[in-house]
Parts: structure tokens; sequence; C-alpha cells
């Protein structure tokens, strides 16, 4: 069953040329190679969805739940984050953008929206502060080869660092580039309408796999409801992805947190995993050693013209080893790459 929300989604983009089956956006056009993550590409990120935050205390009631530190963020900056329960496991993972002195957009896995808003609203019923789900945007990605020059040919500029810019009050442009450059576009339905010329005259568009495969190449996961409540920040490299401050303070879970990163004992983190055959691998489902011993659990995966790329949580001590399979130790095995970014628990305690 599809809400308002998707439904205008899907007749947006069907007017534009989208192909969709049962609901689900598979792409523009002829069916094209995700393998491709040089090719200037927007991508529909119709699985991304906005929560927003809103009222005098909103800043204070955030900085006590929330992984990431509020109070370096100026208006117009964002940050990854994530909000754990009091155990340290995650509910939800994020980008959050300061938009005003009192208001903040939160863009995440849209089923991840209301079970967020209920986890948070326990704690917002004590402050002068709203939590409400905002449908009328629409996220999408840019990416591929002279990205920046192309936004700029749309934009007449480009942001840098955690400063997004503002599209004419409709939206916001962010560069989430780390190992891999790209883009992320929050923007209004109708503004979107106004733009889309614009943004197809310089990149092709997509559905959702090809930032998916992004994803998987820069090591940036994220939850989705498969994977909530299962994992620590460090899991899924978070502080690496200065989505975790340790000198912010208190919030919810904070504890946990800070002591795995002090005591350095973390036996599992997430991994890019790649094999040669075209696999269909669910969110959440098992993996092996060549021993039949189970390491860990996928957090995403997609499919390529080469292969399948996948994002894991495993033992670390499996990816030394490169011994990782699927279905246990008669099943397909999958190579562990090396991660694009440094992990570095000590350095990570002064952010």
């Amino acid at each position: 069953m599809t809400n308002d929300r998707e439904e205008r989604f899907q007749t947006f983009f069907t007017e534009r040329g989208a192909r969709y089956e049962n609901g689900k956006l598979l792409g523009f056009g002829e069916p094209s190679s995700t393998s491709e993550p040089e090719k200037p590409i927007l991508s529909v990120l119709n699985q991304k969805a906005l929560l927003q935050v809103s009222g005098p205390d909103s800043m204070k009631f955030l900085q006590g739940q929330l992984t990431c530190n509020l109070d370096t963020l100026t208006t117009g900056q964002f940050s990854g984050g994530a909000a754990c329960t009091p155990k340290g496991r995650m509910f939800t993972s994020f980008i959050l953008l300061k938009a005003s002195e009192d208001q903040f957009m939160m863009a995440m896995h849209q089923g991840l929206v209301e079970s967020t808003r209920s986890c948070l609203g326990k704690y917002a019923v004590f402050y002068k502060t709203e939590l409400t789900p905002d449908q009328k945007y629409v996220c999408l990605g840019l990416s591929g080869n002279a990205v920046e020059e192309k936004i700029a040919s749309v934009f007449n500029d480009v942001p840098d660092g955690n400063s997004a810019l503002d599209i004419d009050q409709q939206g916001w442009l962010l560069n989430v580039s780390g190992s891999v450059n790209r883009f992320e576009l929050w923007i209004t339905f109708e503004h979107l309408a106004t733009l889309w010329e614009k943004l197809t005259e310089q990149f092709t568009p997509k559905g959702q796999h090809h930032w998916q495969l992004l994803d998987c190449l820069a090591v940036e996961p994220s939850l989705s409801p498969e994977t909530a409540n299962n994992y620590i920040p460090q899991h899924l490299n978070l502080p690496s992805l200065k989505s975790v401050s340790f000198r912010k303070g208190c919030y919810t879970g904070q504890e946990i947190v800070a002591r795995m990163q002090n005591l350095g004992q973390l036996k599992s983190r997430c991994y890019r995993l790649s094999s040669d055959q075209q696999l269909t691998v669910e969110p959440d489902t098992r993996l092996f050693n060549s021993a039949g011993k189970g390491i860990g659990e996928v957090i995403e995966s997609i499919q390529t013209g080469q292969g399948t790329e996948l994002l894991a949580v495993i033992r670390v001590e499996s990816a030394q080893e490169n011994d990782v399979r699927l279905e246990g130790e008669e099943g397909p095995k999958l190579n562990c790459q090396p991660l694009p970014y440094e992990i570095d628990p000590k350095q990570e305690l002064q952010y």
C-alpha cells in the first residue's frame, strides 16, 4: 500500500519517464548498468525522507539525544549522526541540517521516520519542540565526474565543507563527499519541477540503486528498518565518519558508546564485500566463515554489471583473513575490500 507521499512521488517521476514495478522505482528509460560510478548521475532517493524538529527547545532537546555535536553547527550547516537506546543500540541514523535557530531537518530511511519520531517523542514531551514528518521534500543524489562544474551550471554555486546551499528557500544542497564525490539535494516537489530540465541536462536520472553502489564503494552505511536496533555506532564506523562526538557530553546511550571507544575492544565493524556473482542478498542476512561459524550480517547489497557489492558488519579477524561466505561454509565466497578511510579510535576521541 502506498501513502500520499509515495503516490505523489510516483506520479511526478512517471510523467518524466520513470519506470515503476509494484510501486518500486526501477529507473528511467532503458535499463542500464549500476557499475559506472564516474558517470554524471541524478539518483532519485525514494527510500529517504525528512523528519522536521522545530520549536524553541529543539537544540537543547536534540543535543541530549544524538551522537553528533549540535553546538558546533551554525545555521545552514549539517552533520551525520545517530540516535541510540539507553543500551547504545542505534534506532536511527541520519544527516541532520540546522535549518534555523529553532528548526532542524533530519534525512533518514523513510521506513525509520515514524519509529524515530516515536522513540524521540518519549523525551520530546519535556521540551518545547515538535517532531513532524515533512512530506513535501524529495531527496536526490548528484554524483560523477566534474560534479561540481555541473552543479555550478545549475545553481550558480557549489556548497563546500559541511555548509548547505540554500535553494531559493525551497530546499538545500549538501556536499556529502567522502571517499566518493557526491551531493544530496533536498528540494520541494513544486520547486523540483522548475529544476528538472536543468538537472537532467547535466545528469542522467536513475533510481536509488546507483547511490547504493556509491554507499558501498565509500563504505558509508546507514540504518534501515531491517537493521535498526542491532548495532552501536562503532559497528557502522560512524566515529570514523565523524558522525559521533566524544567531547559533547551526555546523550542517551553515550556511556556505552564512549566506553567501547575508550576500551578499544570492538570485535566487529562495517566492511565492503564483493562478489563476481549476481547475488540477491537481503539486509540482515547472516554471513559465515569457511568453518561455518557465523561472523556477521549484511547491511545492504547491490548488483552491478560485474557482480555484487555489499556492506556488512563482520568480525574484524574475518575481514583481515578475507574469510567471508554467504550461506555457510559451502556458500559463495565474498572478498573483503580495504576501507577507503582510516580507523583510529584514539584520534576519533578528539572529535
